[in-house]
């Protein structure tokens, strides 16, 4: 049985990184153990798994509905592995593997989180911040941030509170390109969006009115957004919470607020086979203690 879970690690080692010589590096391990472990689990299955070029490795068909079961089964038993020791040890303990955009991060997480390791010296995290949607199987993350999760069937959520999109220029945008008056006028604007915003040039108003825009820079960050837009690049549709100071201080205006979108749940995500983990569940109470997000105004 140890045998044949080194050969799936092995595997799926090969399938994140491309080749056998680039596994080989990544498991400390020599270019032809690789392959014999390869080889030696295609045939206990009976199917070709990879097809081996000169240039790349390419999965067969098996070998992604392979990959797929594979990915599952190492995290189930990850799963059951930490689970067992903290009931063991008495204490939660594992690695924790955690996506969160760097906003939240450094204002919620990060001024708090002396708090949670000196409660749970034994729980490590991964903390990758990053404004994506990981697949949570795949990807072997436990938990994420977000507003909101394609194909979130089967997950769990914990809201933090509510967030509004707000349409935001530079005082010296607005000077420079006039206030937009109408949607018509507003399509006329350059427009500062998120990448993973699909399709780009879109843009929906209060009453699922739909405007086409130029979108004149894509960017993955959101605090990069803002800065674009103070230094008058263009508009873009902001988290309130992360403008507030902002307006405040006149560095941005708020445009248009009868355009603006309902308000929308900011939430964690995480597999409901994750409730069974003590450890996530000690992160999750913190997380959703300390991430509160401030009140819309009224």
């Amino acid at each position: 049985m140890k045998a044949r879970l080194d050969h799936m690690s092995t595997f799926l080692s090969v399938c994140d990184n491309g080749s056998i010589a680039a596994a080989a590096r990544a498991l400390g391990l020599s270019a032809p153990a690789v392959s014999k472990q390869l080889s030696a689990l295609e045939q206990s299955l009976e199917v070709v798994l990879l097809e081996r070029t000169t240039r790349r490795m390419v999965l067969t068909p098996a070998g992604r509905t392979f990959q797929e079961h594979a990915v599952a089964t190492l995290r189930l038993l990850d799963d059951a592995e930490r689970n067992c020791l903290s009931r063991i040890k008495g204490e939660p303990s594992g690695t924790l593997r955690v996506v969160a955009a760097r906003w939240l991060t450094k204002t919620s997480l990060l001024p708090h989180l002396d708090e949670f390791v000196r409660r749970y010296p034994a729980i490590d995290l991964e903390l990758e911040l990053a404004e994506r949607f990981p697949d949570l199987e795949q990807e072997n993350v436990d938990l994420i941030f977000a507003m909101s999760m394609a194909g979130s069937n089967g997950m769990v959520r914990r809201s933090l509170g509510k967030t509004a999109y707000w349409l935001c220029a530079s005082p010296d945008y607005i000077e420079r390109h006039g206030m937009p008056e109408t949607p018509e006028q507003l399509a006329e604007h350059r427009l500062i969006t998120h990448a993973m915003r699909h399709p780009p040039d879109r843009v929906w108003l209060w009453g699922s009115r739909q405007v086409v825009m130029r979108p004149a820079l894509r960017l993955n960050d959101t605090e990069a957004m803002i800065e674009a837009v103070k230094q008058g690049l263009g508009l873009a549709w902001l988290h309130h919470y992360m403008v507030l100071e902002a307006i405040e201080a006149g560095h941005l205006c708020r445009l248009r607020s009868e355009w603006e979108q309902p308000p929308i749940d900011v939430a964690l995500f995480y597999r409901a086979s994750g409730r069974a983990l003590p450890a996530l569940r000690h992160f999750i109470d913190f997380a959703v203690s300390h991430c509160r997000l401030p009140p819309l105004p009224t």
